[in-house]
């Protein structure tokens, strides 16, 4: 169990450094999760940039001692996005489902960025405004699963639909996960047994990784979409393996006790 959720900042990274690749193969930018207008000006020196941000942040992620500038980079980034194009669509467009899905999960993955920068310096006490970045994430990354939630309640024909064929009692299958979505944002408003919805809401991200997106994206090699999928589930596991060490760390009172946040390591 340590070694899986160890990895929750190097799952992260890799997810994003995967981004990052398929922007700059596609020379487009996400279609899953980011808007970007046709129209924009210096459009593939905006898709490069954003890659070659991406990949330095994933490479500094994955060294403990770049990890919390690159990992609030790599956040500050999604949350660029997610003000400037997410939200303004999404205000403009309120009843269309294809906006709320990737606004929150750019908000999520924003989120997650600022999660794993909060005690990336061993000993060193965070600086104020990424313990305020860390403790804001929490919320946001509770408030995004709540809008899944209610989007998979709202959608759940088409959320069945996507699971394959064998999995059996698909119905019933839909409901555990709109239920863990639920569970998890109350653990983490309440600060209630954060580490064990933590803990099971990175194994259903994984899950979801190798038994739904691997198939399709391999099925579909060349259809971006599918591979944007898989990464942002992959990230989003690392974002929840990472806020369960921190309830660990809360607990034993040490340098990785919470601020701000009152996580209570329950569970």
């Amino acid at each position: 169990m340590k070694k899986i959720t160890e990895a929750g900042p190097y799952l992260y990274a890799i997810a994003i450094a995967a981004f990052a690749v398929i922007q700059l193969v596609t020379q487009n930018f996400l279609t899953c999760m980011l808007p970007v207008p046709a129209t924009l000006p210096l459009r593939l020196f905006w898709v490069d940039l954003s890659s070659a941000i991406w990949l330095v942040a994933a490479v500094g992620i994955s060294i403990p001692r770049w990890r919390q500038m690159a990992a609030v980079v790599a956040g500050g980034l999604f949350f660029v996005f997610f003000f400037c194009l997410g939200l303004p669509k999404l205000m403009g467009d309120l009843y269309n489902p294809n906006e709320w899905t990737p606004a929150f999960e750019a908000m999520m993955l924003g989120s997650g960025g600022f999660i794993i920068a909060v005690h990336s310096l061993g000993c060193s006490p965070d600086p104020k405004w990424v313990q305020f970045g860390g403790a804001a994430g929490l919320y946001l990354f509770a408030m995004s699963l709540m809008i899944f939630a209610v989007l998979h309640i709202r959608y759940n024909d088409y959320i069945i639909a996507l699971m394959p064929n064998w999995v059996p009692a698909k119905l019933y299958m839909s409901y555990v996960v709109i239920a863990a979505f639920l569970l998890s944002a109350f653990c983490l408003f309440t600060s209630i047994k954060v580490r064990l919805a933590m803990w099971w809401l990175g194994i259903m991200y994984l899950l979801w990784v190798g038994v739904l997106h691997a198939p399709r994206a391999v099925g579909r090699l060349t259809v971006e979409v599918e591979w944007s999928s898989l990464f942002v589930a992959l990230a989003c596991a690392g974002i929840a393996f990472s806020i369960y060490h921190r309830a660990v760390d809360a607990r034993s009172g040490g340098v990785g006790r919470l601020v701000a946040v009152p996580i209570q390591a329950g569970g």
